[in-house]
């Protein structure tokens, strides 16, 4: 009995005993990704993931690599899961979205939704009608990198990518620089928040440009080990994204400079 009590002690410090669960390794994008997940180690995904750590007593390792690296890793068994990803035909090979009843990634089990909006100057006849541009005479701006691009593109739009700094894309804008910035929704209006001379010279347009729900991916090789598991970490997800104490860690996020 002591021994295999003993057994056990040395297993569980390895993290392998029965009822212990092993590390997991999650990887995300090693650039800039506001407010959801930052190079500083910041951002609300790792918030939210932090939670779900602490209420299912997991060990999560995170790993900060290009984006096709973290997602061919995950296929490949590297990581345990991929952050965050929208729902694309290609990856269904790679790796596992939460599935809702009629075999669809389940938005409820989400980890955010990434919302883009059309920013304007006061005055201005630019228009976006949910279905396309009007009255655009001139580049939009956007953010370096930013995949909203492909949207202005494949609407024939010339885009300025010269900045990487929503503040300064903004301020093109009053100057005239360019005729429209599509922001997302979070950070213009957060910017505009903190700048209220600057907000009075900028409008945000009502209709979105774009909305889609991101996910937590689990491997092909962690739903196969541990099915169970894996349905426990997308529920936490749904659950911590909805609870006080989330919220409130999103509301002081978004309130620093």
């Amino acid at each position: 009995m002591h021994k295999a009590l003993h057994c056990c002690l040395l297993w569980l410090m390895v993290g392998t005993c029965y009822g212990a669960q092993p590390t997991l390794t999650f990887c995300h994008e090693d650039q800039n990704s506001y407010p959801w997940v930052m190079t500083d180690g910041t951002g609300l995904n790792l918030e939210l993931l932090g939670l779900v750590q602490q209420a299912l007593a997991l060990q999560v390792v995170y790993v900060a690599v290009p984006w096709k690296r973290c997602l061919s890793g995950m296929q490949q068994g590297l990581y345990d899961g991929a952050f965050a990803a929208s729902v694309k035909s290609e990856r269904l090979q790679m790796g596992h979205y939460p599935i809702n009843a009629d075999g669809r990634a389940d938005a409820a089990r989400r980890l955010h939704t990434s919302r883009y909006t059309l920013y304007r100057r006061v005055g201005s006849a630019v228009s976006w009608d949910g279905q396309g541009f009007s009255q655009v005479n001139g580049r939009v701006g956007s953010l370096s990198g930013f995949s909203i691009r492909d949207l202005l593109l494949a609407h024939g739009l010339e885009v300025d990518e010269s900045s990487r700094d929503p503040l300064a894309l903004l301020q093109m804008l009053v100057h005239g620089r360019v005729e429209a910035v599509a922001l997302q929704t979070m950070r213009g209006d957060f910017v505009l928040q903190a700048n209220p001379q600057l907000a009075l010279r900028v409008e945000k347009l009502p209709q979105l440009l774009e909305e889609k729900p991101y996910y937590l991916m689990l491997s092909n090789a962690l739903l196969a080990r541990d099915p169970e598991l894996a349905e426990r970490i997308w529920a936490e997800v749904q659950r911590q994204r909805e609870s006080p104490a989330y919220l409130g860690r999103v509301a002081t996020y978004m309130s620093r400079p």
